[in-house]
């Protein structure tokens, strides 16, 4: 079955049947850097549990299909990942809170035909952030370069957490104002415009950065702008897991910053959509040491999935 697991299956190439028992796999494209089905597999593997984790290649057009071939064979469950979250969350019959309060699943349940969308994304963030830094992210205040799906769900998961402010910050400004109308309701917010002195002032009325930004913009790579961003005692979290070493994160711990990256948020979301599926608890430590053993050079970086 170790075959199965590493295949990257396309709408056309799905199996005719179930691959294990209990089948599970993870959903987007590109798809092929995904460490999903080594921590899964693992985790399956430790616990006796009958199944098994593959990947498949879908993009968004075509992931109605490939989610109602999912359901003929008899899937249990799957995650989705960049930039199928949205669109999943059309196709479930039900959702969780946790997928309504972020507006996008990456973890599904499948039961005689049903559809249940969840998302683990924002509880796997604190999770890890809490893990990596001695704070409780309620109690921070929050810059948030990038609001993509990953960092808009983000900036959605600390305000239902209860952050006394966040700082809004996209290099389109328009989709900042929209998700500050969103949040506005329950949250201080503040946009700020993708510029050197805004960007700066926030960051120095912050105790977090948050970076889901899959590039390194030209400001990223401006070391005198760096030197007005970042500061000694900052916590810095790229959602990022590779390169080992990520500029941001170097920058920031040059200048006395305290930095985290993606890993801990791909583990404990994983940890918490397996015990949806399995309802037992998550064998954290053989689910880190699998994230460790996977990583290697040759691993393409897209974020967390």
């Amino acid at each position: 079955m170790a075959a199965v697991a590493s295949a990257i299956w396309h709408l056309l190439n799905l199996p005719e049947s179930l691959p294990w028992p209990k089948s599970y796999a993870v959903l987007g494209s590109p798809i092929a850097h995904s460490l999903s089905p080594a921590i899964h597999q693992a985790a399956f593997a430790a616990i006796g549990w009958p199944g098994g984790y593959g990947r498949v290649e879908v993009d968004t057009a075509g992931l109605g299909s490939v989610v109602d071939r999912l359901k003929r064979i008899g899937f249990s469950g799957w995650n989705c990942t960049a930039p199928l979250k949205q669109e999943m969350f059309r196709l479930c019959d039900r959702q969780a809170t946790t997928a309504v309060q972020l507006g996008a699943v990456n973890t599904v349940r499948h039961e005689k035909g049903m559809l249940e969308g969840h998302n683990t994304d924002g509880k796997g963030w604190v999770l890890a952030l809490e893990e990596a830094f001695p704070v409780s992210l309620r109690e921070l205040r929050v810059l948030f370069l990038g609001l993509g799906g990953a960092g808009a769900a983000l900036a959605r998961q600390a305000s239902w957490e209860g952050c006394p402010l966040l700082h809004l910050a996209n290099r389109t400004t328009s989709k900042a104002l929209s998700l500050a109308g969103e949040l506005e309701p329950r949250s201080r917010i503040e946009v700020v415009p993708w510029e050197d002195v805004p960007l700066c002032r926030a960051a120095s009325n912050a105790d977090l950065l948050v970076c889901s930004l899959t590039d390194e913009p030209a400001l990223l790579r401006n070391p005198g702008f760096l030197d007005r961003l970042l500061r000694p005692g900052l916590f810095v979290f790229d959602l990022r897991y590779w390169p080992a070493h990520l500029p941001l994160l170097q920058a920031a711990r040059t200048r006395g910053a305290l930095t985290a990256n993606g890993l801990g948020m791909l583990l404990y979301q994983a940890a918490l959509a397996f015990e949806l599926w399995t309802g037992t608890s998550a064998p954290i430590s053989i689910m880190r040491e699998a994230v460790s053993a996977s990583l290697a050079p040759s691993t393409a970086e897209k974020g967390s999935g």
